[in-house]
């Protein structure tokens, strides 16, 4: 058996894929929240086809990721067999991950160069910029992972056990490096995702316009300040559950849960760029104002409803 100690693990977990799988799926949710949100605001066909390879190009990243984890995996495996034929099988399982993983990343590179000039086609220069550094990282995680299967080739022919273990520990830390460079391009991935929003033009307007109803309240519940409330005791209504309100860019929008008829569940629907005298009359009350808070909402935010799909 080959000492474990030789290998310098830098993940902290006997398979060095824990740490990597949650930041992937960080990245993976952070990444699709971009799309949900920004993507419906590139209202240029132009536009739609640099997000179009940007999303080919991260499905590629993922791939060569998972890939690359996998023969991180192989390689821990090696350093726990007692045979040298064991330790040359697991070497030769972890170089055919990290081929595949060098694969995706090479289409990851070629998605992000298409995105490159699909975006110089448009003018959109931070966007192409950004592209293009993701490219560039993809193309060193390449070069990392062929620099990983070259020394894991290398392993499955070995029969010296001091030289098995250089040539685990020297694919292991350009797995590690591949990681890492991966990461860094899907960084600039969402850095051009952000850029091409403002570039074609969109936004997140007061009233949510271009963008479904959920995400948009999904938005405002995420990177709003939560100024008030009304619940469900307060409110005695035989139709309303809650009503929140929230600031969001100097702007007040309001999610109320309203009951669905015949059912003891609730829906959440958004109101947007509610005047705060209105929220004020509707939550409080006072002179002219009707009794109850169901009466309150309808002349008070229920003309507010978000333009949103």
């Amino acid at each position: 058996m080959i000492d474990q100690n030789l290998c310098q693990d830098s993940f902290g977990d006997s398979t060095g894929m824990g740490h990597e799988t949650t930041q992937l799926s960080f990245m993976k949710s952070h990444f699709l929240f971009l799309l949900t949100i920004l993507y419906p605001l590139a209202i240029e066909a132009q536009a739609d086809k640099v997000m179009g390879e940007i999303e080919d190009a991260f499905e590629e990243y993922q791939s060569a990721f998972k890939k690359t984890q996998q023969g991180i995996y192989y390689i821990d495996q090696a350093f726990e067999q007692s045979t040298i034929s064991d330790i040359q099988y697991e070497a030769s399982s972890a170089e055919s991950e990290m081929s595949s993983a060098r694969t995706k990343a090479g289409y990851a590179e070629d998605e992000a160069d298409d995105a490159e000039s699909e975006a110089s086609n448009i003018d959109c220069d931070d966007v192409e910029d950004f592209a293009a550094d993701a490219e560039d990282y993809f193309y060193e995680a390449k070069r990392a992972l062929s620099n990983a299967e070259s020394e894991l080739s290398s392993a499955s022919y070995e029969e010296d056990p001091d030289y098995l273990a250089d040539y685990l520990n020297n694919a292991k830390s350009y797995a590690n490096d591949a990681l890492s460079k991966l990461n860094e391009a899907v960084d600039e991935l969402n850095a051009a995702v952000k850029s091409l929003q403002n570039c074609a033009g969109g936004s997140i307007d007061s009233e949510g316009s271009s963008i479904s109803c959920d995400a948009f309240q999904d938005f405002i519940l995420d990177h709003g300040y939560r100024k008030g409330s009304v619940g469900n005791y307060t409110l005695d209504s035989d139709w309303l559950t809650e009503v929140a309100a929230y600031d969001y860019d100097y702007k007040i929008y309001v999610v109320a849960k309203i009951k669905v008829k015949n059912s003891y569940s609730s829906r959440s629907y958004i109101f947007c760029d509610i005047p705060s005298s209105k929220w004020s009359n509707f939550k409080n009350g006072g002179y002219g104002e009707r009794e109850t808070y169901g009466e309150r909402f309808h002349d008070n935010i229920m003309e507010y409803v978000c333009n949103c799909e």
